[in-house]
């Protein structure tokens, strides 16, 4: 399907229905909201169940309790996990109970019933002819690349909708390449139009193109014309950028006028990748940008967030930890830090960082100097005390952080003094 609000559906040969959606990496809760308001249309055809495919833990979670209302079975699963199924895989999580399917059991249990709706043929029914799946050139149509990108250059692309403005040694360790891998990948992708280089700060930062924006946009299903109002690094001109304020992107250019603050971002992650890659036993499962790691709750009848700089996971052995990020460079008074952990103290009065990840993440501040660390355990200790909330908090200042490294004995909190490891 392509304006219906599933991406696929199937009838098995019983005349049981079953229905595919998908929520992309770049699409976020509110165009999976207004899908599901459009699936629940009385008016709209339904197949019996569905099958929610979505990209990482947070948002399942957050899908599982919008999809409740569907009338029928609904069963979620993360993307990365049906990749690689088989019938027999239990990867599938049901809206109310609480342990995974498999595909077999699911359909075992799926009764008849359910319809499924209609849309109009495309225009276009004739399909590609082999000498346009060669591949062996850089000329590719717009409407092959999809299928002609190898995983290594999507999962750049990817990453590069996830972190605008990088730069190419922080590229490589967030996805593990080499430097000549990196290079390799980038050329290739700034050959089909999908990658576009901009120079701030003294340095070459890599960033999709308005070509890259819409290929994903277009996968996600989610508005062109959006993404590139938000993400653009192109300007109508033409000119290249000599600053901040010519990137035409809403997003991009908070991004881009704080770009020592973006990098530091950019290479905290990166150097957990590296440090988790060469030490056994540890996985950096998961890391998300500041856009995809805001988190909306109610306090006080007012809807209010969290908005941290990044989130993560990481796995070592059978543990499992998550995290939100925040490099701090402005909150270096006693006021303002109270200000910045005001919202994490509202976060964590309630029951909502346990239903929106299943555990609570654990929150890393990172400063410039070990005088502001040094200050903000005190201010940290005295808040919590103040409104009863204990808050997951660790603390760690730059150097420290790029001598040692996240996994090592870098961390303090407000009742440990002493650095330890957190991810152990």
């Amino acid at each position: 399907y392509r304006a219906a609000p599933l991406d696929a559906a199937m009838t098995l040969p019983d005349g049981r229905t079953v229905c595919v959606i998908r929520q992309g990496p770049n699409a976020d809760g509110t165009s999976l909201a207004d899908r599901v308001r459009r699936l629940l249309d009385p008016e709209q055809s339904r197949p019996r169940a569905l099958l929610a495919l979505m990209p990482d833990e947070p948002r399942l979670r957050q899908a599982r309790r919008l999809l409740a209302r569907y009338p029928g079975p609904v069963y979620l699963s993360l993307e990365r996990d049906v990749a690689h199924l088989v019938a027999d895989d239990r990867v599938w999580l049901g809206t109310s109970a609480s342990g995974q399917l498999s595909l077999h059991e699911i359909f075992t249990r799926l009764r008849p019933g359910g319809a499924l709706p209609w849309e109009r043929s495309t225009s276009r029914l004739s399909l590609p002819d082999d000498s346009e799946l060669s591949g062996i050139n850089d000329d590719v149509s717009d409407h092959l690349l999809s299928v002609m990108l190898k995983p290594a250059e999507k999962r750049m692309l990817d990453c590069l909708a996830d972190w605008p403005l990088i730069v190419a040694t922080d590229l490589g360790g967030i996805l593990g390449l080499s430097p000549s891998g990196v290079s390799k990948l980038t050329s290739r992708l700034e050959k089909l139009d999908l990658l576009s280089t901009t120079v701030l700060g003294g340095h070459r930062r890599l960033a999709l193109s308005d070509g890259g924006l819409a290929l994903l946009a277009r996968r996600d299903r989610v508005s062109v014309g959006a993404a590139f109002r938000r993400w653009s690094v192109e300007p109508m001109d033409e000119q290249p950028p000599s600053s901040w304020r010519d990137l035409p992107g809403a997003r991009i250019r908070p991004l881009a006028r704080t770009i020592d603050h973006t990098q530091a971002v950019h290479r905290f992650m990166a150097t957990l990748a590296r440090q988790a890659k060469k030490t056994r036993g540890y996985q950096v499962v998961q890391v998300s940008p500041p856009h995809h790691a805001v988190r909306y709750f109610r306090y006080g009848g007012r809807l209010r967030s969290v908005h941290p700089d990044g989130f993560g996971v990481v796995r070592a052995g059978s543990r499992t930890t998550l995290f939100f990020l925040e490099y701090e460079r402005r909150a270096v008074n006693p006021s303002t830090m109270a200000v910045r952990l005001a919202p994490y103290l509202r976060y964590y009065s309630s029951n909502r960082p346990l239903e929106d990840h299943g555990h609570r993440p654990l929150v890393l501040i990172v400063f410039e100097d070990p005088l502001a660390e040094a200050n903000f355990l005190g201010v940290a200790r005295r808040e919590m005390a103040r409104v009863k909330v204990e808050v997951p908090l660790w603390v760690s200042h730059r150097e420290k952080l790029e001598r040692v490294g996240p996994l090592g004995k870098v961390w303090r909190s407000p009742d440990v003094l002493e650095p330890v490891r957190i991810f152990t």
